[in-house]
């Protein structure tokens, strides 16, 4: 995995936020609601629900900093596209079940003070709803003391359609909290941001104003 700081990386990833930022303002009406909830500076988590492949980057352009993200290993066997995943910095998973070296490595990120995005889902959702989320996002929170900002993605990716990132402010571990309250009370946010997300589409389609 690329150094944290990494000069031609991070001019590299800043040059190509730049060309996503105007491509997701050219084909929705694109709108981002609580980019403020996202720490400048620090370990982070952000967490999302998942709805398209388009994701990622677009939770990459809610934020000027540098987010890591997990890919499933599969994209990372054509050869091509490794460095540039990398370059970007994608961290493979493998899907569907305990993956140990992608949370190590998560867990490597976050330590040395960076922003991570988890989809909690594990998988994209056909239908937009929320779908049970896998435990890995509080353990890597855990292990790094680090808070898990709460995000909701109100879709669909319609060409200039509405597209909504509604962000919520973060979430830290209490004292008591298991690991299942935890989550539990991540993807409960989440939910509430998602309705939230929903119940202000009226005003979405009226305004059709951009952000980033």
């Amino acid at each position: 995995m690329a150094e944290l700081h990494d000069p031609r990386r991070d001019g590299f990833y800043r040059f190509c936020r730049v060309v996503v930022v105007s491509y997701f303002r050219l084909a929705y009406r694109w709108r981002v609601v609580g980019a403020e909830n996202i720490p400048e500076e620090g370990p982070v988590i952000l967490a999302s629900n998942h709805i398209h492949n388009l994701d990622p980057p677009l939770i990459g352009c809610c934020t000027t900093r540098f987010v890591h993200f997990l890919a499933k290993v599969e994209l990372f066997r054509w050869r091509p596209l490794v460095r540039l995943l990398t370059y970007l910095g994608g961290i493979p998973v493998r899907r569907g079940g305990n993956d140990k070296q992608a949370i190590r490595r998560c867990i490597e990120v976050t330590a040395a003070g960076g922003c991570l995005c988890i989809f909690p889902e594990g998988h994209r959702s056909r239908t937009g709803r929320l779908l049970p989320a896998m435990p890995g996002v509080v353990h890597i929170a855990r292990r790094a003391n680090c808070p898990i900002v709460p995000i909701a993605i109100i879709g669909p990716y319609r060409f200039r359609g509405p597209l909504t990132v509604r962000i919520g402010e973060p979430i830290t571990a209490r004292p008591d909290d298991t690991n299942e309250a935890l989550l539990e009370r991540l993807m409960q946010r989440i939910q509430a941001l998602l309705d939230e997300g929903h119940a202000d589409r009226p005003s979405e389609r009226a305004s059709g104003s951009g952000s980033g």
